[in-house]
């Protein structure tokens, strides 16, 4: 863990506080992403993953007091936690869905014990295996419809909500498209820095013209979601020149009567 990315005095606040938060079953936090990694620029967040169980997460009381404990480290960049389960993050591993294995590939325990351990286990029994694409192709496409269906409640959420689909229709192009496919490249899909190099080095002989103005279109979105978090000024023309475009790219009119619904 890279405590220079963290700040070791804040880091030690949080860890006190989440202590004191009750929980019905045990619970971790991994941290994860370039400021874990250590190649995080100044326009980077930080980025948390909770692996706690259901019941747990069913409780708000719960969820708000982990937040309230790691907005502590907003003196340090922007906060983002999102949270799971260890049996659905286990789901996910068995059909290497690129973001499971990011966090068991690239990140490190931020806060308790047990779980993560169990699922490194698995996962070093399952990662040998030849990728399931089929099988991931479809829970993509599921996210995609998730995704696309969601209310969004402000700014922020109308760049995540373009962000996730942008990137998993990027993730599917390259499991139709691409023969060889390792899980390092799954682990760079679902690195943001990483992805659009990736694409445009290893995959340029395969690429057409709508997925190069794809990725153009990821790279925008990338800027506008640092933007938001940074509390900058965003246009709600690229905002909207944004949603034309991605949906004109993935020819989804579903996608556009959702969107302006």
């Amino acid at each position: 863990m890279e405590f220079e990315a963290l700040n070791p005095h804040l880091y030690a606040q949080v860890l006190d506080e989440l202590e004191l938060i009750p929980s019905t079953k045990p619970y971790q936090i991994l941290f994860y992403g370039s400021r874990e990694r250590g190649d995080y620029h100044e326009d980077s967040d930080l980025n948390f993953y909770l692996v706690a169980h259901s019941t747990d997460q069913m409780k708000s009381q719960f969820i708000d007091s982990i937040s309230r404990a790691l907005q502590k480290l907003e003196d340090v960049a922007p906060v983002n936690m999102i949270a799971g389960d260890a049996d659905s993050l286990r789901h996910r591993l068995k059909i290497s869905e690129p973001g499971s294995v990011q966090l068991l590939e690239a990140s490190s325990v931020f806060f308790g014990e047990g779980i993560f351990e169990d699922l490194k286990a698995d996962w070093e029994k399952w990662k040998g295996r030849e990728i399931p694409k089929s099988d991931l192709i479809q829970y993509l496409e599921k996210r995609i419809r998730f995704f696309k269906q969601q209310v969004t409640r402000n700014t922020k959420d109308e760049i995540a909500q373009l962000e996730r689909i942008t990137t998993l229709t990027l993730h599917i192009w390259a499991l139709q498209n691409i023969e060889d496919l390792t899980h390092i490249e799954l682990l760079k899909m679902d690195t943001p820095d990483q992805l659009v190099p990736l694409f445009t080095n290893l995959y340029r002989k395969e690429l057409e013209a709508p997925i190069w103005e794809l990725l153009e279109l990821q790279t925008k979105v990338r800027r506008l979601k640092i933007d938001i978090r940074w509390k900058r000024e965003v246009s709600r023309e690229d905002i909207h020149e944004t949603k034309y475009k991605l949906i004109s790219l993935r020819n989804d009119e579903e996608f556009m009567m959702n969107l302006w619904a």
